[in-house]
């Protein structure tokens, strides 16, 4: 196992109880040597996240390992770019490209300073606002499908209200009118039945909640 830099903590009780929470929290962590690039340490979680084992990658340059940024571009020391809660890409040992938000600090250990990266995986915030526009999606088709319908509609029965006792048209001109937008209405009904199939039988991803509203149950 890699060990931070000397001089960490001047107390070994003091330097026991920082690898102990280093290596529990619940927060992807990586130590980097911003001169070389090259990973000094992580943690468990970012073990487990990148699915290596430290010993693997410690030492290992970061472009070559665990970020997509090419040699000469690290968004840190050669764009300058600050991170702070900034969504970036992890990449597992599987390729995996993994959304986190990540936050980069600088931190003088033994003499000499280190990038330390810490991030949290969003693979789940991801996933659900890729079912919101999903249901957005169908939201907005329905919407589309009906609106025009909907507004023929109502003109056609306005005029309907007004030739009510007029004289102008017999009560079977208005029966027929009636039943034209009757009909109207059914294939609007049908339309939402049919984007509501769509919704449960093509987009199994949709949360059970929004696949309720749409189907009405």
């Amino acid at each position: 196992m890699a060990e931070l830099p000397k001089g960490t903590s001047t107390h070994q009780d003091t330097g026991d109880v920082f690898r102990l929470i280093f290596d529990r929290i619940q927060t992807g962590i990586i130590v980097i040597d911003p001169e070389q690039h090259t990973i000094v340490d992580i943690n468990n979680h970012a073990e487990t996240l990148l699915g290596l084992k430290r010993e693997e990658i410690v030492g290992r340059i970061c472009h070559d390992s665990i970020c997509p940024s090419h040699q000469g571009s690290c968004p840190v020391t050669d764009l300058h770019t600050p991170l702070q809660n900034s969504e970036r890409v992890l990449i597992s040992i599987t390729g995996e490209k993994i959304p986190v938000l990540k936050t980069v600090a600088e931190a003088s250990m033994g003499g000499k300073v280190y990038l330390i990266e810490s991030f949290v995986d969003i693979r789940d915030r991801k996933v659900a606002e890729d079912r919101k526009i999903a249901l957005l999606a169908y939201l907005n088709e329905a919407f589309f499908r009906i609106r025009t319908p909907l507004e023929l509609i109502g003109q056609n029965m306005t005029q309907i209200a007004g030739q009510v006792g007029s004289g102008t048209y017999t009560d079977e001109d208005i029966r027929s009118q009636l039943t034209i937008n009757a009909k109207n209405i059914a294939t609007i009904v049908a339309t939402l039945e049919g984007l509501a199939a769509k919704a449960k039988d093509d987009n199994p991803d949709i949360p059970r909640d929004y696949r309720d509203l749409l189907t009405g149950k």
